[in-house]
């Protein structure tokens, strides 16, 4: 018997509420990177809410929204160089008027690819530069500020397996809370990352990050993602995600491995 489509995205978001969250302190955006040669705006939203009483009455919200922009080249109305990509995320875990945690990010990137039109330089190598503001008081960051730019290099020319190495170096200012501690860092920031596309209307994406600072090795963050996105529509994606944190000097009373399980229903546009 065949499931109708509002019953099925009703399914998927119950699935949704089942999530549970440590939020990491590395903020990958690989499954965000929308894979297109189309020029122009896409992008998409996502809104997660949950519910549950036992010896406390618990609600958890989340949103965030990402979108990208290819800029049209007056030479070639069908190839661009370069890319922007915006993403945001903003949630909330509450309980009988106490907060356990809440945090957010914003993310802006600019892309552009090295050498001419489809040559194969600008093929495999872009260059990137980007900028972030987070908090996370699960974590104990006030803020987090951080500017950074490299080059990315895609190592394959598969359609099905796509394999990237990005080195960048980023500056990166924090606020620590309890007690307050102000850094300013220099650190290189290292990914590896792959995307496997084995149908059409699945995505299997894994990103390895490793952030040490840069005069002193022994200070470094590791972080692994690895997430699976179902297409249900054209429009309308579930994603499953689990995502492992490690830092080798946290703030204090900050456990030094984290890790987090996220379910999703975005709308794309």
């Amino acid at each position: 018997m065949s499931v109708s489509f509002p019953v099925r995205v009703l399914a998927l978001f119950v699935l949704l509420t089942c999530a549970s969250t440590l939020d990491a302190q590395i903020v990958n955006i690989e499954s965000q990177r929308i894979r297109t040669d189309t020029t122009g705006f896409f992008g998409g939203l996502y809104f997660s809410f949950a519910g549950s009483k036992t010896t406390k009455s618990i609600i958890a919200f989340g949103a965030g929204a990402f979108l990208e922009y290819k800029p049209v080249r007056k030479k070639d109305h069908n190839y661009s160089r370069d890319l922007w990509l915006f993403i945001t995320d903003f949630d909330l875990v509450s309980g009988d008027n106490e907060k356990f945690t809440n945090s957010g990010f914003g993310h802006l990137r600019f892309i552009r690819k090295l050498g001419r039109d489809y040559s194969k330089l600008g093929n495999h190598v872009r260059w990137e530069v980007f900028s972030q503001i987070q908090y996370n008081g699960l974590t104990k960051i006030g803020t987090r500020r951080l500017f950074g730019t490299g080059p990315r290099i895609k190592l394959t020319d598969s359609e099905v397996s796509k394999f990237y190495l990005g080195i960048a170096y980023m500056y990166e200012y924090q606020e620590l809370i309890e007690p307050t501690i102000y850094l300013n860092e220099h650190r290189m920031s290292s990914y590896f990352s792959f995307t496997l596309l084995p149908e059409e209307t699945v995505t299997f994406v894994s990103t390895t990050y490793f952030q040490p600072v840069i005069n002193n090795t022994n200070d470094y963050r590791f972080s692994n993602e690895t997430s699976l996105m179902l297409n249900i529509t054209k429009q309308f994606t579930f994603s499953f995600a689990f995502n492992y944190n490690f830092n080798s000097t946290p703030p204090e009373d900050v456990p030094s491995s984290t890790y987090y399980f996220r379910n999703r229903v975005a709308y794309n546009f």
